[in-house]
């Protein structure tokens, strides 16, 4: 990132993002906000997926993210597979400034500065779509004059919002926060993900 990057929280890059890894196109993961102390430009969104990648150990917040690639993949995983997953995707936390614990309401006096390191974000990674972990998120995230339509799996829906960024469109697709007690359903959540970006392809 340049020194006058409005972007906070480095986002996780995984080292296959670019090519697509196991999706076959780039999926940036967007949570909505780290919570502690971070006075100065942080790699923390960084540490929190290496460590859950390289040294899961079951914390809270872990789960949230095993929850997740079990929605993702529709199954329990290897350590292989679980390396070769995350290493294909981008996660990122929209609000650049932490809140006091989980579960906390965003800092919304953020809300200007977060939104733009947001596009700064898309227009530098250019992802292929976007999973939103939250309606609190969703309902939160900039319009800039998208639009929306929903995905239709077994008579259930999914709202997705199309951004358009230096003319390419980009879906971002809600779903329940995986920590939530409607989002740890991963066998149900599987369906929508499946739909929205297809089902891994492992080496």
């Amino acid at each position: 990132m340049s020194n006058n990057s409005k972007i906070f929280f480095q986002p996780w890059v995984g080292s296959d993002y670019n090519t697509g890894g196991v999706f076959g196109k780039k999926v940036l993961v967007l949570g909505e906000s780290h919570y502690g102390d971070a006075p100065d430009q942080t790699d923390d969104t960084i540490g929190t997926i290496k460590e859950f990648v390289y040294d899961y150990w079951g914390e809270s917040y872990q789960q949230t993210f095993l929850c997740f690639e079990r929605a993702l993949t529709g199954r329990e995983i290897s350590q292989e597979e679980r390396e070769q997953l995350w290493n294909s995707i981008l996660f990122y936390n929209f609000f650049q400034k932490s809140t006091t614990g989980p579960r906390t309401a965003p800092d919304m006096t953020v809300q200007q500065k977060s939104e733009a390191a947001f596009r700064e974000l898309l227009e530098q990674y250019q992802p292929d779509a976007i999973i939103v972990w939250g309606q609190r998120l969703y309902s939160l995230l900039p319009a800039w004059d998208g639009t929306e339509i929903s995905i239709e799996v077994g008579g259930d829906s999914c709202p997705v919002w199309h951004y358009s960024i230096k003319g390419k469109s980009i879906p971002a697709m809600r779903v329940h926060h995986p920590s939530a007690p409607t989002g740890k359903n991963w066998e149900y959540w599987h369906k929508f993900h499946k739909a929205f970006i297809g089902e891994p392809q492992f080496k």
